[in-house]
C-alpha cells in the first residue's frame, strides 16, 4: 500500500482542461458594433454612381466550431443617398441600407489579450427609398429620370454580395472582448427597376467598425 501510494504521488497530474475549448466565456457569443460606411464610385454606360458616406449600426452572433473557426450571422442598418451622375445632372435617392450576411471566421495568432481574425462569406443589401431627407434633393434632380414621383415611390431593391476583412479581439475580461473590425463589401450598384441608373458595375463598400462582442 505503501509503495503504491508513493508511485501514485509520483504520477504526474493531468491537466484539466478548461471549460470550453474556446475560451472561458463559451463557445458561441454576440456582439454589437458601430460602423462608418466609405463607399467606391461606379461607372457604367454613362452614369457615375457613388453613395454618400455615412455611419450605422450592426449586430450578430459568432458560433465557434473549433478554437480556430467559426461561423458569424450579422445584420447591418445605415441610411444614405445614392446619387447618380448623368451627363450635367445628378439624381439622389435617398435609402435606408440594411446588411443580411453570413461569414466564415479563422483566429489565428492568438495571445492572452488579442486575438486578430480574417473573415469572409457572402449576403445581400437592401436599399429601401424614402424621404427621410424631403421629398428628393433640392441641390439635385428630386426624381430619376423616367420616374416621375417621389423617392419613396421608388421599390425596394435587394442586390447580392460578397465580403472579406480583419479585425482583432482585445479581450477585456473572460466574457468580455473590444472588437474592431475593417471589412469590404462588393455589388452591384442599385438601380431601383429605372433602366436609365442602370450602371452594370460593381461598386465596394469599406466598412471600418468598432464594439463589443460578448461571450457565453
Amino acid at each position: 500500500s505503501t509503495a503504491a501510494l508513493a508511485q501514485d504521488s509520483m504520477t504526474p497530474k493531468m491537466a484539466v482542461p478548461p471549460r470550453s475549448a474556446y475560451g472561458d466565456g463559451g463557445g458561441a457569443e454576440v456582439f454589437v458594433t458601430a460602423f462608418a460606411l466609405l463607399p467606391t464610385q461606379a461607372t457604367g454606360n454613362g452614369i457615375s454612381e457613388q453613395a454618400t458616406k455615412a455611419g450605422g449600426g450592426s449586430a450578430g452572433y459568432r458560433f465557434h466550431l473549433r478554437p480556430s473557426s467559426a461561423l458569424e450571422g450579422r445584420y447591418g442598418f445605415s441610411r444614405n443617398s445614392q446619387k447618380y451622375t448623368i451627363g450635367d445632372t445628378v439624381y439622389s435617392i435617398p435609402v435606408y441600407q440594411s446588411e443580411i450576411s453570413g461569414s466564415y471566421v479563422y483566429t489565428f495568432g492568438k495571445t492572452h489579450r488579442v486575438q486578430p481574425f480574417l473573415l469572409g462569406g457572402g449576403g445581400i443589401l437592401l436599399f429601401s427609398p424614402t424621404n427621410y431627407a424631403g421629398t428628393g434633393d433640392s441641390a439635385v434632380g428630386a426624381a430619376p429620370p423616367a420616374y416621375g414621383g417621389s423617392s419613396s415611390g421608388l421599390p425596394r431593391q435587394t442586390k447580392p454580395m460578397f465580403l472579406y476583412g480583419a479585425g482583432a479581439d482585445l479581450r477585456l475580461s473572460s466574457r468580455l472582448n473590444f472588437r474592431v473590425e475593417f471589412r469590404a463589401l462588393g455589388s452591384k450598384t442599385p438601380d431601383f427597376g429605372v433602366t436609365a441608373l442602370q450602371t452594370g458595375s460593381f461598386a465596394f463598400i469599406y466598412v471600418p467598425s468598432a464594439g463589443v462582442a460578448f461571450h457565453f
